[in-house]
């Protein structure tokens, strides 16, 4: 069984008897598709592993290839000089920290090659070493970028000092522009496609690979590569028993409910490796990407906008919305999924631009991010002491446990905190179910209408539910309630499970004032 290669973002390394998921086949694909790339994916997803692979094929270090995907093409392994430049390893404190950092990076790679320098600023400095290197080896310089934006992103609640570090960069990165006679590739990886806006705007002749179907799967596990790689470390985790789970088959699906689901092209979806490497180095579900660091000024952007929970569950979406905004004004559905906690779930080319409909990916995104917007987007506090009692209940088709559950849920919200409409509640009690760790779909289309939750448990118990709000403290909820019930039967919002063996219950919820809840239900 080969080691899992967690941490591990060193080709030459990897390729010393780790696991590893062939991408080799895009070095090819990249030479012969054009010249100059930028690419957009989460963070811990793989994109400096594929740099350093880059790194590795344009040098011309073809042994390390043997038995791969490029090894298969008509790659040349001619060597070329390379630059290659780490954002997410330089001082970004300050700018004059930053360009002093960038600038003895540069000095390290031109004294490795034996030239002299004499430029002092790091744009005069960056031109002088690609033209040197380009004239000492007769030979066009590859340039690889790698965290282009880590300077701004670092510093997104602090404007004065991300512009400052964004101008530093976008002198760096125009050097690139009028030198393309002496360059033979260039590929920029990051997280967001926002700052590419006015960072490239002297660097205009970037091919944005981010959503090209072509490219969907370059970084990422896909199913086929997860059967091939992993089958004996998923039984391995099985024979641990810290699964929760007793048959392969249950385990495997549950690692692809927590981890899998990712996806570029709306059609072939990807594991993140950070977390399923993760899973099989300790044996247990945990949300192992979003412990690692979730970006501190997310929540501080969504904080006080509770219908934000609603309207990312599958929103639609344009490039041009992907694009339109810096990352420090743009939209909470581009936003979110520029961070890695959205996902394209189906792509319409029939528009013009294509529209993406995005939605959380697996269960480690959902249950994460819901209980950090419960805590910190609604101020509630941790739900967990009601979660496995009602689980439990909704596993054995008790639908009236949702009553104390929501009545418990909504009088825990500090007084201060309560908003008077429908959608506050209806965000608070997603939020909740998707924290719990169920799948809950909200604002479900069906054929007559949006349904606000549809819940699938896998014992064969379905659950509908509509959920209405009163702002008078003595409305009659039992009415509110059966007037929910009575939606779901009128709009058909249950048809879709007929001709199914599944168990269905229709859940009318009404609330109203500070945690008054009913819930009636129907079949």
């Amino acid at each position: 069984m080969k080691e899992l290669p967690l941490g591990i973002q060193t080709f030459a390394e990897v390729r010393d008897g780790y696991v590893y998921a062939d991408k080799t086949g895009y070095v090819q694909q990249l030479a012969e598709d054009g010249k100059y790339f930028f690419l957009s994916r989460p963070r811990r997803f793989g994109k400096s592993l594929f740099v350093d692979t880059l790194n590795e094929a344009w040098e011309g270090n073809r042994e390390l290839f043997e038995g791969l995907a490029l090894a298969e093409t008509d790659f040349s392994f001619e060597p070329h000089p390379v630059v290659r430049l780490d954002m997410s390893t330089v001082d970004i404190s300050s700018p004059a920290r930053l360009e002093e950092d960038l600038l003895s990076n540069l000095a390290d790679r031109a004294a490795a090659d034996g030239l002299v320098i004499e430029d002092k600023l790091v744009i005069g400095y960056f031109r002088s070493l690609i033209l040197g290197l380009s004239r000492k080896y007769s030979k066009r310089v590859v340039v690889l970028i790698d965290e282009y934006d880590k300077p701004i992103i670092e510093y997104i609640n602090d404007k004065p000092r991300a512009e400052a570090n964004r101008a530093v960069l976008r002198g760096l990165y125009g050097v690139l522009k009028g030198l393309d006679a002496h360059l033979k590739f260039v590929f920029l990886t990051g997280v967001s496609k926002f700052t590419r806006l006015s960072l490239f705007s002297v660097l205009n002749n970037l091919t944005d690979i981010t959503l090209v179907p072509d490219y969907a799967n370059i970084c990422g596990i896909t199913e086929p590569e997860f059967d091939d790689l992993f089958s004996e470390h998923l039984a391995a985790a099985l024979a641990r028993g810290n699964s929760g789970e007793k048959s392969m088959a249950g385990l495997r699906q549950k690692v692809f409910d927590w981890y899998d689901g990712y996806s570029w092209d709306g059609k072939s979806s990807v594991f993140n490796p950070f977390s399923l490497l993760s899973f099989f180095q300790f044996g247990v579900f945990s949300p192992y990407w979003y412990s690692s660091g979730t970006p501190s000024f997310l929540m501080k952007t969504l904080k006080g906008r509770p219908r934000v929970f609603l309207d990312v569950q599958d929103e639609p979406i344009s490039t041009l919305d992907l694009d339109s905004h810096e990352i420090e004004d743009a939209p909470p559905a581009s936003l979110l999924f520029q961070t890695g906690f959205l996902t394209v779930k189906n792509v319409d080319y029939m528009m013009t631009p294509p529209v993406y409909q995005v939605g959380f990916p697996n269960l480690e995104v959902s249950t994460s991010f819901a209980k950090s917007f419960m805590l910190d987007g609604l101020g509630v506090p941790d739900a967990d002491n009601r979660a496995l009692k009602l689980v439990k209940s909704l596993m054995a088709g008790d639908a009236g446990a949702l009553e104390d559950a929501l009545a418990g849920l909504f009088a825990s919200i500090p007084y201060n905190l309560h908003q008077g409409n429908e959608a506050y509640y209806h965000s608070l009690f997603l939020a909740f179910m998707q924290s719990i760790g169920l799948r809950v779909e909200g604002e479900a289309a069906v054929s007559g209408g949006e349904a606000d939750g549809m819940l699938d448990m896998p014992t064969g118990h379905s659950y509908v539910i509509e959920l209405k709000y009163s702002k008078d403290d003595e409305a009659d909820l039992d009415a509110l309630a059966t007037k929910a019930l009575n939606q779901i039967k009128a709009k058909g919002y249950a048809d879709r499970y007929k001709g199914t063996d599944r168990s269905v219950h229709l859940i009318g919820v009404a609330a109203s004032g500070k945690g008054n809840v009913k819930v009636v239900v129907g079949a």
